[in-house]
């Protein structure tokens, strides 16, 4: 696309062309090629915009969105973490505490992340601890915090002085960003859902928010039977889970076709990376950007999918920061897979090369 000033030069070069003279740029003449480039420039960069909307390929949030529902497609929401806390009284007491439903808690730091208990729950009388669930206020991955990092009581309780997570929490997600919905939308031509085809199983099991890759497996069990293996983001997807894609699946599965939904097994993959920082870069900020990159590549992994080094390291080559990069090829290499597995990433080891 042309830029402002080969707009207004061009306008000018023509002036002078058929005229014989070059517009003052204070003149009246020349006040107007300027407001009239300007125009132009604003029309060309609108229609080039719009051009990139037209396509899947190129088009962006709600428009993305558009061509997503001409596929019988929609973005995933993100999904609330979940797990379990352990109130803890100041002291053993003879009359129960009642921990009511809605009772908010959180993590320590300067962005924690807020949890709220989703029943009501007492520390009986004689006793000094009582768990219940709890689930994040905000969508996000975010919400999946280790044991032990849930302490702060954001409602206070009279007589309990102490909260805790005893495990992880999980089942957490981000909404689908427009690369993930882009994927989709772009397999969706490469592979036609029929209705009952792997692609049919595929497009539904993955419309379930929450569902971050599946792998399906027909005859797995022999004839007439389906085997779908899901994971999220977390790659511990809950019963819960498992049990509404097994109901999406066998709402509209076909007669006599036996549906199993398992959790995709999770592959770790370790890389080792030798990277020079660009000049003015800190390595620290590099090494990290690069974490960034190469956990992102590894998000984009389909169940099944091969990983390739040269994928990766089109990922860390286009990396801010990045001058150059080898990897350690005594310890990696591109690795294949069957689609009731899925590759993650393991130890990243990122060196400073000299």
């Amino acid at each position: 696309m042309e830029t402002y000033s080969e707009i207004l030069e061009r306008m000018i070069e023509e002036y002078k062309m058929k005229t014989g003279t070059v517009p003052d740029r204070a003149s009246d003449i020349g006040i107007r090629m300027e407001v009239l480039a300007g125009e132009i420039f604003t029309a060309q960069a609108e229609m080039n915009w719009l051009k990139n909307q037209m396509f899947p390929n190129t088009a962006e949030g709600e428009y993305l969105d558009l061509h997503a529902q001409q596929r019988g497609l929609t973005r995933k929401s993100g999904t609330k973490a979940v797990g379990t806390v352990e109130f803890s009284a100041e002291k053993t007491l003879s009359y129960d505490i009642g921990i009511p439903e809605g009772t908010v808690v959180a993590t320590g730091g300067d962005d924690p992340v807020r949890f709220v208990t989703v029943e009501d729950t007492v520390i009986e009388a004689g006793e000094k601890t009582a768990s219940v669930s709890v689930e994040a206020l905000e969508e996000g991955l975010r919400g999946n915090v280790w044991r032990n990092k849930i302490n702060v009581m954001v409602t206070p309780v009279i007589g309990v002085g102490s909260v805790k997570n005893t495990t992880n929490t999980k089942n957490g997600s981000d909404a689908e960003n427009d690369e993930q919905l882009r994927a989709r939308i772009l397999d969706s031509f490469v592979n036609i859902s029929n209705g009952t085809n792997r692609a049919y199983y595929l497009k539904t099991a993955m419309s379930i928010e929450g569902v971050t890759a599946a792998g399906i497996i027909p005859r797995n069990r022999g004839i007439g039977t389906i085997d779908v293996f899901i994971t999220n983001a977390d790659g511990d997807p809950s019963e819960n889970l498992l049990k509404k894609v097994k109901a999406a699946l066998d709402e509209q599965r076909e007669i006599n076709v036996d549906i199993e939904v398992k959790p995709l097994q999770r592959i770790e993959f370790n890389v080792a990376v030798y990277v020079a920082a660009k000049d003015g870069w800190n390595f620290s900020d590099v090494k990290e950007n690069c974490r960034e990159s190469i956990e992102e590549y590894f998000g984009m992994l389909s169940a099944g999918e091969t990983v390739y080094l040269s994928a990766i390291g089109e990922y860390i080559e286009h990396t801010e920061g990045v001058k150059n990069y080898s990897f350690e090829y005594n310890l990696m290499s591109d690795r294949s897979t069957t689609d009731d597995k899925i590759f993650c990433p393991g130890m990243i080891t990122i060196v400073e090369r000299e």
